[in-house]
């Protein structure tokens, strides 16, 4: 297994609530993939460097885990089909 930190961004536009859930709703998913989730750092709500789909302001989340390789390319799969997700890069450490 290899040590990776992933970060996300969450749309503002959604609740509070639905904030929430997604976040919960992706870390659930990485540790039903088998993933071992080291911390989850949630930084809130900053302003974006540059506009994207012409949102200006993300809720960031930022977490380190341990995976197996092949579970990155279905991390950013689940980056693309989530609701919610605007952003989302994975790095090795």
């Amino acid at each position: 297994m290899n040590q990776y930190e992933t970060i996300f961004i969450v749309d503002c536009t959604l609740e509070e609530e639905a904030q929430k859930n997604t976040v919960e709703k992706l870390i659930q998913q990485m540790t039903d993939a088998g993933c071992e989730i080291d911390k989850v750092d949630e930084w809130g709500k900053k302003k974006l460097a540059y506009p994207i789909n012409y949102k200006t302001d993300g809720y960031f989340v930022l977490v380190t885990f341990k995976a197996q390789p092949d579970f990155i390319s279905e991390l950013e799969r689940l980056y693309r089909i989530t609701e919610g997700i605007i952003k989302g890069q994975t790095i090795k450490l």
